[in-house]
């Protein structure tokens, strides 16, 4: 099931960067979801915020499109754990009022239950994810 789990997420990871531009993503993102799907982003510096279901999830996004220019997240592996995923990545964007460019290491862990995405998790530490999954 883990190797399913990945492709789940791979899939995600696709669809989640079209979503940044285009509204039709963000339904093709939730489809890969369990109704109760929760974003923690708790752990974040600005705006640390949970996010719980399919309305949670559209917010997460219109708040990403409302603060950032040009957000890309560059996905430099994706682990497989059991039932989550860990993707360490880059994250650039230039805030769309400052203009200041940001580049930052990061990453997300994703949990699915029956194939389902039920949690992702954003990390600003890389090795904290990696903690939290057993692989550090």
């Amino acid at each position: 099931m883990s190797q399913e789990n990945v492709e789940v997420v791979r899939r995600g990871l696709a669809i989640l960067r079209e979503s940044y531009t285009d509204d039709a993503a963000i339904e093709g993102l939730l489809d890969l979801c369990a109704p109760d799907v929760r974003v923690d982003a708790s752990r974040r510096i600005f705006n640390p915020d949970i996010y719980d279901g399919a309305a949670g999830v559209r917010r997460a996004i219109q708040e990403i499109r409302d603060a950032w220019e040009d957000f890309c997240e560059d996905n430099q592996s994706v682990v497989d754990a059991g039932d989550r995923v860990l993707v360490v990545q880059t994250i650039s964007a230039r805030g769309r009022t400052s203009r200041a460019y940001v580049e930052q290491k990061g990453a997300l862990i994703w949990t699915l239950r029956d194939g389902r995405v039920e949690l992702i998790e954003v990390f600003v530490d890389p090795r904290e994810a990696l903690k939290a999954v057993g692989r550090e």
